[in-house]
């Protein structure tokens, strides 16, 4: 394994135990023999990679990796990320994606990808939908306790409108969507479309985008839905760790 092989797999390491690292961790996980391991992390502080807290042993990234993942943040927009990765997706399925954000107790519309499959209604940004009834709110709601999702309707809603909402449903879809990532709705806002929907977050700024895949209903057998969830997750995975966003970092609940 060459010097560059082997310190990427360190710091992937580092990302996979969410801490810093001691040699033990990476002969034990990485298979490496203590000679080896021992030079590397040696030449990885030198080089300014890596910094070592003598009292523990562990190894940290040091202050040239921290500068060079602030900037990285700096220079990228999470929504632009999202829709980079969303346009791939639209490309490859032929379905219509759509970027949103909560505003208030809806969802907004930000963006639309048109796809090559005809839909009965198209949505264009700016519209507006119930937070709770799409997918794409669902996905951003699930991130909300069960109290925060009380406390949000308190302050976006009258009482009347509040009264309106399937609190127990709702949180029964919550719950799975935590558990799998991933949204979905037929025939809810929108009769005759389906979507699958997921959510990504930057910690730093606070900001929350979801994304769909939106698609005739008369497609959505269990399969197709399992598949898109599946591309959708594997989209939004790598955005959400870039970000360091905890909803990608841990495992589902």
């Amino acid at each position: 394994m060459s010097i560059l092989n082997t310190t990427a797999a360190i710091l992937n390491l580092m990302s996979q135990l969410k801490r810093g690292i001691t040699a033990s961790d990476v002969i034990t996980h990485l298979q490496l023999p203590k000679s080896t391991t021992s030079r590397v992390l040696k030449q990885l502080c030198e080089t300014g990679f890596l910094s070592k807290d003598p009292h523990s042993a562990t190894y940290s990234p040091a202050l040239m990796l921290l500068e060079v993942a602030y900037l990285a943040h700096r220079t990228s927009s999470l929504t632009d990320d999202i829709e980079q990765a969303l346009r791939t997706l639209c490309h490859s399925t032929g379905h219509t994606g759509y970027l949103s954000v909560l505003d208030g107790p809806d969802v907004l519309v930000l963006r639309v990808i048109p796809g090559r499959h005809a839909l009965q209604v198209i949505t264009y940004p700016g519209t507006r939908s119930p937070s709770w009834a799409t997918s794409t709110g669902r996905a951003l709601l699930s991130r909300y306790s069960s109290q925060q999702l009380l406390s949000y309707f308190d302050e976006t809603l009258t009482p009347e409108n509040k009264n309106q909402i399937p609190f127990a449903r709702l949180q029964e879809q919550l719950q799975t969507v935590r558990q799998q990532r991933w949204s979905s709705a037929i025939n809810e806002a929108v009769s005759g479309t389906a979507s699958i929907s997921c959510s990504v977050k930057n910690p730093q700024s606070g900001e929350t985008i979801a994304f769909c895949l939106t698609f005739p209903a008369s497609m959505a057998n269990e399969q197709e839905i399992e598949s898109l969830a599946r591309r959708l997750t594997s989209a939004a995975m790598p955005i959400g760790k870039k970000y360091g966003d905890p909803y990608w970092l841990q495992n589902p609940l």
